[in-house]
């Protein structure tokens, strides 16, 4: 089954990149209102006007939520452009800082710097339609999850890649893509096919979070995380790019952040690592950079209007796959945005065998712009927390959760929980973890299996009060997104790059911020505007208690990247 992936990939870049012919360039500037003027290179010029990447001017950056802030309509293009801009500025000031240290200098040159260019250019290169919408779908298909653990076994490292991470790497080691590269791109100092593999494999590897070593064997992480970290180039790129478009107005030094970035020579269990710290006076910097972007968060990514609009978006996408207009999961790269709402036109009922008659692909997709969103119902915030779940012996809770768990990460975190670090006011109870873990874990068929067992509790007290039933299970939508974690973890050192022990402080980071995060959470049930919203809340409200002070455990989060914030 993977084979026949590899193979379709290969289609996908061959149909893309067919008949494009880069022309001579020099350098080029972009203006970003982010960043600023970008100057690019020749190679990367070529790489940006291919048809491969230009495709991502039709997948929208941040989903739906220019529902709820008409501005945020930028595309996966500028960011892409942007990742790369702010991922050259962290680098040059790691060579900045390298040149006058002699432990750290010859591990990071122009051939780093342009790698890291690279790598940041195409980690987004695997995005479907509507970004991380698309991707709730194709990768809960079988033969999505295994391709994912055949390319994590390809690595041979612990690392979690998000769905369209995944695609990126095959896409950056396709066999098309290569030939592309070698004989277009004229990437510097790359001479034969072969060299040209090798780099698109260390780029693929910096995506997915996989880390490459030196020709000694030393490990190069500080790479890895100028990309795949906790402040890495995307984050701070989406964050300022996201709140920009959206009007929100967040600021934080940015600036000095990047002039405080060192590389550190550590010695650890896998032996000789160049890892990426900060010197401590960046600490106050840090803690703004993770204030703001649980902001954005709270009043963005998980503002009400937003989750309603994609938890219907997630239907739609579902229901091209039911009536099979969409068959693989290599079929999503095929689309951007606009293609995919040409295959809404048809009358097909794909969710008749589900008790959903009268939804024809017409009506879900025509909701959007007839704005026939669903509403609120019902919420949970903390200060309801305890009624929904009973104390419980912790060791069995511990104990299934490891037995389900495929990251070091979380098994780290479930066995701190236990042994009491976490403070009992900073914990969302187990029962609604439990049901969070149990929603997260469900396939698409599973979570429509769920909404019509709410939908037939909700028909049931209509009747009791008379009213005539006119919904079913795709009138109503379950948003209990994971809590925010922030396995922070940072290398510190003082201004004379000696490394220093900042666990204190970066605890109390930890501390204020999962605490902070808690507060913010919320969990919902959306209905159709049409729909009795009191009535419908008392019988979730009630059916939610039942769930959560039931005996079901919960099942481990299986994507743990998909909930850290930082």
């Amino acid at each position: 089954m993977t084979e026949d992936f590899r193979t379709r990939i290969n289609g996908y870049v061959k149909a893309m990149v067919r008949g494009y012919s880069p022309t001579a360039t020099g350098d080029k500037i972009i203006h970003d209102p982010i960043w600023g003027s970008v100057v690019f290179h020749p190679w990367e010029v070529r790489l940006i006007d291919s048809p491969l990447f230009q495709r991502l001017r039709g997948i929208s950056q941040v989903g739906l939520a220019e529902s709820t802030y008409p501005a945020a309509r930028h595309t996966r293009f500028e960011h892409s452009l942007g990742t790369a801009a702010v991922a050259s500025r962290m680098m040059e000031q790691l060579y900045t800082d390298a040149k006058g240290r002699k432990e750290v200098r010859d591990i990071i040159g122009e051939g780093e710097i342009n790698l890291l260019r690279l790598a940041a250019l195409l980690h987004d290169v695997g995005h479907c339609p509507y970004s991380h919408l698309s991707e709730a779908i194709y990768g809960a298909m079988p033969q999505f999850k295994e391709m994912k653990q055949a390319v994590i076994d390809e690595t041979g490292q612990d690392i979690s890649p998000s769905p369209h991470e995944v695609f990126s790497y095959l896409i950056i080691v396709s066999d098309a893509f290569t030939t592309f590269f070698y004989y277009y791109i004229r990437y510097p100092g790359i001479k034969t096919r072969a060299q040209a593999a090798e780099l698109l494999k260390r780029a693929a590897n910096l995506v997915v979070g996989a880390v490459n070593t030196d020709k000694k064997g030393h490990r190069l992480s500080y790479l890895t995380k100028v990309l795949n970290g906790n402040f890495d180039a995307d984050k701070l790129d989406y964050t300022q790019r996201d709140s920009y478009t959206a009007g929100i107005a967040l600021t934080y030094g940015v600036e000095r952040f990047l002039l405080k970035l060192v590389i550190c020579k550590t010695e650890t269990e896998q032996g000789t690592d160049y890892c990426l710290g900060i010197t401590e006076d960046a600490l106050s910097t840090v803690e703004e950079l993770i204030f703001n972007r649980s902001m954005l968060y709270h009043y963005m990514y998980r503002h009400q209007k937003v989750l309603a609009a994609e938890c219907q978006m997630k239907d739609a996408i579902y229901a091209l796959v039911r009536v099979g207009r969409i068959k693989h999961p290599c079929d999503f790269l095929f689309l951007n945005n606009q293609e995919l709402g040409a295959l809404y036109h048809s009358r097909h009922q794909p969710f008749v065998a589900d008790g959903a008659k009268g939804k024809t692909l017409e009506k879900l997709h025509g909701a959007f712009s007839r704005r026939t969103l669903l509403k609120r119902a019902f919420q949970l915030a903390p200060d309801g927390f305890w009624e929904y779940s009973e104390p419980t012996d912790p060791i069995p809770f511990a104990l299934e959760r490891l037995n389900r768990c495929e990251s070091d990460g979380e098994r780290e975190r479930i066995l701190r929980d236990l042994m009491g670090e976490q403070r009992e006011e900073d914990r969302i109870p187990d029962g609604i973890l439990a049901y969070v873990e149990f929603l997260r874990g469900c396939t698409p068929e599973e979570s429509v299996a769920e909404r019509r067992i709410i939908a037939d509790r909700i028909a049931a007290a209509y009747k009791k009060a008379g009213l005539a039933v006119d919904f079913d299970a795709f009138d109503l939508a379950l948003s209990f997104q994971p809590a925010l974690k922030s396995p922070l973890q940072l290398t510190v050192t003082d201004k004379s790059r000696h490394l220093i022990d900042a666990t204190p402080a970066i605890g109390r980071i930890r501390n204020w911020t999962e605490a902070f995060n808690r507060g913010k959470w919320r969990g919902y049930l959306f209905v159709a505007p049409h729909m009795n919203r009191a009535l419908a809340g008392e019988v979730f409200e009630e059916y939610l208690k039942e769930r959560c002070r039931g005996e079901q455990l919960p099942l481990c989060p299986t994507e743990g990247r998909d909930n850290v914030l930082f």
